[in-house]
């Protein structure tokens, strides 16, 4: 059998996520980026990371064990299984079972290599939200105030002790939001 994390060890996986999303929609906010000889749009790589990221908090904050599809799902770590919160879920643009950002779309386009993403890669739902960039950002303000208000509670509420690499990444992620706040599409659905 294997050994449980302790909560402090989960937080802190997920406030370094948290941290690195935040960093992504930062450098993707601020960056204009150029198109070069490909089809390809630079700003897709961030894109991307911030597709992985967000489904990462995502399935973190409001699934519970036996609702992810992923291989090995009972070895997964969730707010409501673990921490025993049930989050409230906002209204993500492009998500849900028939959007743009579906598990099914992440699974097939960002994480494996499937005879569809192959043969016919233009078919495939990408997971990119409709709105392009703007979206990606509204959609990270609303996952990341999900996920601040969560280890929030946590830390005060159970007096955790967080170790200093996760009192830094906290610190380093509300650092960070006070940046993202000068852009108003993340400003406006940050709450």
């Amino acid at each position: 059998m294997k050994k449980k994390a302790s909560n402090a060890e989960i937080l802190k996986q997920v406030l370094y996520e948290m941290l690195t999303l935040a960093y992504t929609i930062d450098f993707l906010a601020r960056n204009k980026w150029q198109k070069g000889q490909s089809h390809i749009d630079s700003s897709e790589v961030l894109q991307s990371i911030a597709s992985i990221k967000i489904r990462l908090l995502y399935d973190f904050l409001y699934s519970q064990e036996g609702e992810s599809k992923a291989e090995g799902a009972q070895d997964v770590y969730s707010a409501i299984d673990d921490f025993k919160i049930k989050i409230k879920k906002p209204f993500f643009v492009g998500c849900g079972p028939k959007g743009m950002f579906s598990t099914e779309s992440v699974d097939k386009y960002i994480l494996h290599f499937t005879e569809e993403r192959i043969s016919k890669p233009k078919e495939l739902p990408e997971p990119r939200f409709k709105g392009g960039t703007e979206s990606i950002i509204k959609n990270t303000a609303l996952i990341l105030s999900s996920a601040e208000k969560f280890i929030d509670a946590q830390v005060k509420g159970s007096f955790m002790n967080l170790n200093q690499e996760s009192e830094n990444y906290l610190k380093d992620f509300k650092q960070t939001v006070v940046k993202l706040k000068e852009f108003p599409a993340f400003k406006a659905s940050y709450h």
